[in-house]
């Protein structure tokens, strides 16, 4: 027994109550960052899980990094969420990062235009890309 959680509990536990809350608010900048987290965070703990019980799922991945760009590639909107997180987490996002960063700094992460949160400096609209990537990991078996 590894003491690891599945990723589809961690899914349940994690991202549906943030995906709900930011749904019941989504104009809110705090719950976008909530449920970009969660969904970011999700690939670290997803990589631990096979690396502890089923490496073959990794895919060739050696470390999250790598296991994070496999997943962007199936997934592009997942890169918004590991740039709103980290840029939540860290303020400035300053260092190269491969994929490149979308978002550069927190405190501009995110404009309103007609009523919709939008993920500066692109403007792309952060519900489509939250629930694409909602998807994605609500589709993964375990």
């Amino acid at each position: 027994m590894s003491g690891l959680t599945k990723p589809s509990e961690l899914f349940q536990q994690k991202i549906e109550p943030a995906f709900a809350d930011y749904a019941r608010d989504s104009l809110s900048e705090r719950r976008a960052n909530d449920l970009a987290r969660a969904l970011d965070h999700h690939a670290d703990w997803t990589f631990e899980y096979y690396k502890q019980i089923d490496p073959s799922r990794l895919e060739g991945a050696t470390d999250v990094k790598k296991f994070r760009r496999n997943l962007i590639s199936q997934c592009p909107d997942l890169a918004i969420m590991n740039d709103l997180s980290d840029a939540d987490h860290h303020r400035f996002l300053d260092r190269p990062n491969d994929p490149p960063r979308v978002v550069a700094i927190s405190t501009a992460a995110y404009s309103v235009q007609a009523g919709v949160l939008n993920v500066a400096p692109s403007q792309a609209p952060f519900m489509p890309a939250a629930i694409k990537a909602v998807e994605f990991w609500r589709q993964w078996q375990d």
